[in-house]
């Protein structure tokens, strides 16, 4: 069904649910009136029949009629007209009523509303009433607007209040109509916010209305062509990974087979030259300095090697290769002045090769980022593999921080780079302060990775 022929149904009979409810109390209200003019009408023929009666009446009966006279004219019942009854010395029998308003409402209605103001049309004469005993009467029937006004005003009041009470009706029903036909709207906005936050598992399922459907279609054919454009990327990135280890690899072995083994004859030949030129004080120097010359730059290539290779990790032993290599990373750094703490747990769980070699970069690159750039004394380094939780790998510092790290990160390689190999595993690398009660706020870095314990294929769980 379309929406427009959703809501043009609903809204139709809502409507027509108001209006046959409009007309009921229309129905009420107009009974009311009808009996209320019919109790008018029976008052009216009432006074004229007791004043008919009054005259020719015995003394003893009068006081009687006088006493229903002043009861029916206390009553509601008699409208529209002011009603005194007098005897011929003037006394005043039965009083009329005061014909003023009875509320501050009533009061403004008569004021300003036009052609309802109070006016008192008399009647040609009063009546003479001649009683039986020779009693004269004197009878004043007029006519009083009053009563009318406060119907006029009733009805006023009651079109105004039927007026608002349809109009809050149709008001709820529009709201009521709208909310149920885009209830609808509340899993594809679920699904969005999935999707901006790269989880592209949702699925919409199908909707009543063409409309909701056509989109819930279209964001299922999108999420699959994100998730498959999204693993194709973490493929390729993988693949990019790997052949910068291959690359590195072939770097380090060169450097160590090549260079190595020239600047190990360089440092031969200086070695026989200082010795042979020991009587030649200025070449002996200088043989001298070209044998210390090449021992640091021997000393620079092994650290050079160091940093290129992440060695041994292979042959699906990924977990024992690299707890070893952290153990010698940390042993190398802390050669350097930095203390470093290594917290590994690994429960017996294996691990890839390259997830390994993953989290063996992510500690040279935060190790390397705590000495150079935050001016860190000790960095805190936990790795904790287990089989259904997956893989987690923390390093926190007690350096200078960052004020920004999406900028941070778009200065360099070393952040983007840690978010690239975390994210091509299927992971999310998280960055912000350590929140200590330490002097500098310090830097906390952490990755989680979902991890077949058996096979060793990283999946994530993010």
């Amino acid at each position: 069904m379309r929406m427009s022929r959703y809501l043009m149904v609903r809204i139709v009979a809502v409507g027509l649910a108001i209006l046959l409810a409009a007309l009921v109390l229309a129905l009420w209200r107009a009974q009311a009136d009808v009996e209320r003019e019919e109790l008018g009408a029976a008052a009216m023929v009432r006074l004229f029949e007791r004043l008919g009666a009054l005259g020719g009446t015995s003394p003893d009966k009068a006081a009687d009629i006088v006493d229903e006279l002043r009861r029916l004219n206390a009553g509601d019942d008699l409208r529209h007209v002011r009603f005194e009854l007098r005897d011929a010395s003037g006394q005043v029998l039965v009083a009329a009523r005061p014909d003023v308003p009875r509320t501050w409402l009533e009061t403004a209605f008569a004021r300003f509303a036009p052609g309802v103001r109070q006016r008192n049309a008399a009647s040609p004469r009063p009546w003479e009433l001649q009683g039986a005993d020779g009693r004269a009467y004197v009878a004043d029937v007029r006519l009083s607007p009053a009563s009318e006004q406060r119907e006029a005003l009733d009805d006023l009041l009651g079109l105004l209040g039927l007026l608002t009470g349809f109009a809050a009706a149709i008001l709820l029903a529009v709201y009521w109509t709208l909310k149920r036909a885009l209830r609808p709207l509340q899993p594809i906005l679920a699904a969005i916010a999935g999707y901006e936050r790269d989880d592209f598992s949702h699925r919409l399922p199908a909707m009543r209305l063409h409309e909701m459907d056509a989109i819930g279609r279209a964001l299922n054919h999108l999420a699959e062509a994100l998730a498959q454009a999204q693993a194709q990327r973490r493929t390729l990135s993988l693949k990019l990974l790997t052949s910068q280890e291959d690359e590195r690899a072939r770097i380090a072995r060169e450097l160590h087979d090549e260079f190595g083994q020239a600047l190990t004859a360089l440092r031969a030949d200086a070695h026989w030259l200082a010795h042979r030129t020991a009587a030649q004080p200025a070449v002996h120097e200088v043989a001298q300095a070209l044998s210390a010359h090449g021992e640091r730059l021997q000393a620079g290539v092994r650290e050079l090697l160091r940093e290129l290779r992440s060695r041994d990790v292979h042959g699906g032993d990924g977990t024992a290769a690299l707890r070893r290599l952290l153990d010698e990373l940390a042993a190398a750094w802390r050669g350097r002045g930095l203390c470093v703490d290594l917290d590994f747990a690994a429960d017996d769980v294996a691990i890839g090769d390259d997830l390994a070699r993953t989290l063996y970069r992510l500690t040279q690159e935060a190790l390397t980022n705590a000495m150079r750039h935050a001016q860190a004394t000790c960095v805190g380094i936990a790795i904790r593999i287990d089989d259904e939780a997956g893989v987690e790998w923390r390093c926190e510092d007690d350096g200078i921080g960052l004020d920004d790290v999406e900028q941070a990160a778009g200065r360099g390689y070393g952040l983007a780079g840690m978010r690239e190999r975390v994210w091509a595993h299927g992971g999310e690398l998280r960055i912000g302060p350590v929140r200590s009660q330490a002097r500098r706020p310090g830097l906390r870095l952490l990755a989680r990775f979902g991890v077949d314990a058996t096979a060793g294929v990283p999946e994530s769980r993010c």
